[in-house]
Order: structure tokens, then C-alpha cells, then sequence
């Protein structure tokens, strides 16, 4: 009869722990996500889910990094995009050519889908103004240069609102063919 009950608090414990690692290891290591919009493109397609570390080692990003953070004109949704400039720089844009302390940046995972640019006096897209980036904080932008909305029209992201680093597609749906995308599976993102 002891026995018994030692084998089932064995297990009831060990369920509890894995229940519990779990939990941990979603909410604070690795962490799924969607992409519902086209602001990342080509890096990321809609319909890819993909993997977030979470980690406190992934909350600080480098330049090139794709986050997740808390978006901030509304909280309580998350956004994917890329880091392109840390606390320190200075960051500038000229007829949609980035300039990162003073030089062009090498950007081959961009793309431009209008050849036409918007003059300063009516949108930030194309063409921003010399800004230096304050300490922790983050200055992101869409792989999609001219459909995302990002750091050029709300500012720098803090530091305390990333959530992690995109690592990888675990699976990707294309919804427009109703297919499977199984080219994307496991893809590293860079």
C-alpha cells in the first residue's frame, strides 16, 4: 500500500514538474509565433510561425537581429522587425538609403516595392533626419521598406519591451495556394 502511494506521488509530481517546466520554458526560453503581415517580406511570408528565444541573452540585441517586442502605440500586441540600429548610433535615411553613423548599410534581405520616393515634408519613409539613438533603445525597421511601419513614424523601441530574437520557421502555411510551404521548414532566420 506505500508503495503504492510513493509511485503515484512519484508520478503526480512528475507530471506537475513537466507541467511546469513547460510552462517555464514557453513563457520564458522559447516562445511560437504567426506572421500575419507583410512588413517582413522576403524574410519572413504571412503564414510563417516562427520561434522566439526569450532568453535574457536574446534581449539584447545586435544590429541585423529580427525581435519581437511590445508594440508601442499599443501593448498589447507583439511585432516582428529588424534591429538595424542600437543605443549609440546615429541613424539616418536619404532617398531610401540607410546610413548607420554616417555610412550605407549593405541591406541584400530588403526589398522596395515603389520606385517612387515620398519627399520628408510629407512621410518619414523614405527620407528621415539625422537621429542619435538614446541607451536602451532600439531602432527597427521591415524588411518591406515600403510597407512597414516602423521605428521612421513611432520612434525607437526600449529595451524592457523586446520580448526575444527570432531564430528560426518551425512551419509555414501559404494561404492564398492552400499549401504548405515545406521550403521554409527549419529555416534559420538571418
Amino acid at each position: 500500500m506505500i508503495n503504492k502511494f510513493i509511485l503515484i506521488s512519484a508520478i503526480l509530481l512528475l507530471g506537475i514538474a513537466s507541467v511546469a517546466g513547460t510552462f517555464y520554458v514557453r513563457e520564458n526560453v522559447v516562445k511560437a509565433y504567426k506572421i500575419p503581415a507583410a512588413s517582413m517580406e522576403p524574410t519572413l511570408l504571412v503564414g510563417d510561425h516562427i520561434l522566439v528565444d526569450r532568453s535574457k541573452a536574446s534581449r539584447a540585441p545586435r544590429r541585423g537581429d529580427l525581435i519581437v517586442f511590445k508594440y508601442p502605440e499599443d501593448p498589447t500586441k507583439d511585432f516582428v522587425k529588424r534591429v538595424v540600429a542600437v543605443a549609440g548610433d546615429t541613424v539616418e535615411l536619404k532617398d531610401k538609403i540607410l546610413l548607420i553613423n554616417g555610412k550605407a548599410v549593405n541591406e541584400p534581405y530588403i526589398v522596395h516595392k515603389e520606385k517612387e520616393t515620398i519627399p520628408a515634408t510629407e512621410n518619414p519613409r523614405d527620407t528621415l533626419p539625422l537621429l542619435k539613438i538614446a541607451a536602451d533603445s532600439y531602432f527597427v525597421m521591415g524588411d518591406n521598406r515600403d510597407r512597414s511601419y516602423d521605428s521612421r513614424f513611432w520612434g525607437t523601441v526600449p529595451k524592457d519591451k523586446i520580448k526575444g530574437t527570432v531564430k528560426s520557421i518551425y512551419w509555414s502555411w501559404d494561404s492564398a495556394n492552400g499549401a504548405v510551404r515545406w521550403d521554409r521548414f527549419g529555416k534559420t532566420v538571418q
